[in-house]
């Protein structure tokens, strides 16, 4: 069997590593578009930081490719993919054949279509090379602007400032991480980013952005109500879009992401799909929606191999909200559908902040903002839609423990 997988990320590297152990004899080629070895990508904005290198955030050794016999091409940038044909096309005039092929093409930032945008600093984050440039950037910058209150933009904003970079946040809605949290825990991690030295904007997009005198490095953001901010360097980070080209342009189905079944497979013949390029069903709204966390990628790639070694193995509906971060002394993590409960309780004390979202009598969301003793648990509620019982009080304020659900 001749399985190449397209992808050098967290589902490329895990369906490689499993279909080895499962067919010891098949040929396994990786398609690699970036040079460098697999890195975490959760860890970049410590390389924009300047605390960390590629060295200190790579998870597989050189070795790791030789050890398991897996062909790996580097700065291999996939074109097309011609099923009827079975091969990929790659590169200037690459072509590889396959019998099976996995797509792991990951996502990709979401462009900002405004005038100046092509200008010498201004950057997205989602790769090694980004993250070295903003560094780069950031060393000889003055002013920096963040355009996006998401998840990926607040930890740049952070990652800048403690490498010295005066810092303005430019933020569309209302508060701060509006897919993650309400505005009561939002407004705690603002506070702890606004006495870290980080400025907000609320209720402002960018319009446009200004040259200097040389014409192509950044000077300044317009915002919509005219105001201009000085900026040496602006990044964007306003989320991400599936990269579901390939199988689109083959013909294939997707939408949000490529649509793929419980066993992976993508609606073309022998072709699978995993990690943040597919789109899944959530196991708490039921509805289908990207795939943009590692720990799915992972799992995805995993399932991905055996169902590529013929193992038939159904994936189970994953839950596709769970996002932990933290500022400063200020942990926080969000998990579920935090604002669809039918009942919400909340529960507030001196740096602490628990918000319950509750649908009959399951838990289908959380916030934990200050203390997150017994997140496991939490989480493992919400999965698993085990009933609550008389634990709702217990679980509100924090008093609960693995033996209160024996």
């Amino acid at each position: 069997m001749n399985v190449v997988i397209v992808g050098n990320s967290a589902a490329g590297i895990a369906a490689a590593e499993t279909l080895r152990g499962l067919e010891p004899l098949a040929k396994i080629t990786v398609l690699s578009e970036e040079n460098h070895p697999p890195y975490s990508r959760c860890l970049i904005t410590e390389v924009v930081a300047g605390s960390a290198g590629l060295d200190s955030i790579r998870y597989r050794s050189d070795q790791f490719y030789e050890d398991q016999v897996i062909g790996l091409v580097r700065g291999a940038r996939v074109n097309s993919i011609d099923p009827a044909g079975r091969r990929v096309l790659f590169g200037e005039a690459g072509e590889m054949p396959y019998d099976k092929l996995l797509l792991a093409t990951g996502s990709r930032p979401v462009g900002i279509e405004v005038e100046g945008a092509e200008l010498e600093g201004v950057f997205a984050l989602r790769s090694y090379d980004q993250a070295e440039a903003i560094a780069r950037q950031a060393s000889v910058a003055g002013e920096t602007v963040v355009i996006g209150g998401g998840l990926v933009g607040l930890k740049a904003a952070y990652a800048l400032r403690r490498g010295g970079c005066p810092v303005t946040v430019v933020v569309k809605s209302g508060h701060l991480l509006t897919r993650q949290l309400d505005a009561a825990s939002a407004a705690m991690v603002e506070k702890e980013l606004i006495d870290a030295g980080i400025s907000f904007i609320y209720g402002q997009n960018p319009v446009g952005f200004s040259p200097g005198a040389g014409g192509k490095e950044i000077r300044s953001v317009t915002l919509e109500d005219g105001r201009e901010i000085p900026a040496e360097l602006v990044l964007v980070a306003k989320g991400v879009i599936a990269n579901a080209e390939l199988v689109r342009e083959a013909g294939g189905e997707t939408a949000a992401g490529i649509k793929v079944n419980e066993f992976m497979e993508t609606s073309l013949p022998d072709v699978y799909a995993a990690g943040d390029c597919i789109e899944v069903r959530d196991c708490v709204t039921g509805r289908q929606t990207p795939s943009a966390l590692w720990t799915l990628a992972v799992e995805q790639g995993r399932y991905a191999a055996y169902n590529l070694a013929g193992r038939r193995k159904p994936y189970p509906l994953p839950l596709t909200r769970m996002n932990a971060a933290q500022f400063g002394g200020l942990p926080f993590i969000s998990v579920g559908a935090v604002d669809e409960g039918e009942e919400v309780l909340t529960w507030k004390e001196p740096g602490v902040y628990r918000r319950l979202a509750i649908r009959g009598d399951l838990l289908i969301g959380a916030i934990l903002v200050g203390s997150l003793e017994a997140a496991g648990i939490y989480t493992s509620l919400i999965k698993n839609r085990r009933p609550l019982g008389d634990l709702r009080e217990g679980l509100l304020k924090g008093r609960v423990s693995a033996a209160s659900f024996i």
